[in-house]
């Protein structure tokens, strides 16, 4: 049984947490906007995503690749990850997800389970995408690497 003390304890713990992430966030909007827009752009593409709407997720997919291109904060890398990292799942995800399915009859049943996991997929990449974009912002940059002619040697 717990006391009137330790659940007024419980509940400063919860609005510590709380009071934490927000501070992270804010830090992270006061020092690294074009970023946080990035992600939000890319986030907000994967939830809007589905067949209605469709061209709206994919400008606004295309405006977050547009922000996440032009960081200065992450590297080829992440960049490479996020970006073309997406289309890579889709094509893969979508010949495997095809590949797996049963006998079709036809080309436009092949066509139909094509765009059923497209978009799976691409609500999930962009989902990563984002994510991963989120982390290495919170990370912040990386340590340039050095070159192998000017790496010193222990032997």
């Amino acid at each position: 049984m717990t006391t009137a003390r330790q659940r007024r304890l419980q509940l400063v713990q919860r609005a510590e947490v709380s009071r934490n992430i927000t501070t992270i966030v804010a830090d992270a909007w006061r020092q690294h906007r074009l970023e946080l827009i990035a992600v939000a752009l890319l986030a907000i593409a994967g939830l809007v995503f589905p067949w209605p709407i469709w061209p709206v997720g994919l400008v606004l997919w295309l405006a977050g690749v547009g922000t996440a291109l032009s960081s200065k904060l992450w590297s080829r890398l992440d960049k490479f990850v996020a970006v073309p990292g997406l289309v890579i799942l889709l094509i893969v995800g979508t010949v495997v997800g095809i590949s797996l399915g049963g006998p079709r009859t036809s080309a436009a049943t092949y066509g139909h389970e094509a765009l059923s996991n497209v978009i799976g997929f691409f609500r999930l990449g962009a989902f990563l995408s984002a994510v991963y974009l989120a982390w290495r912002t919170h990370r912040g940059q990386r340590s340039p690497s050095e070159p192998p002619w000017g790496r010193r040697s222990d032997r």
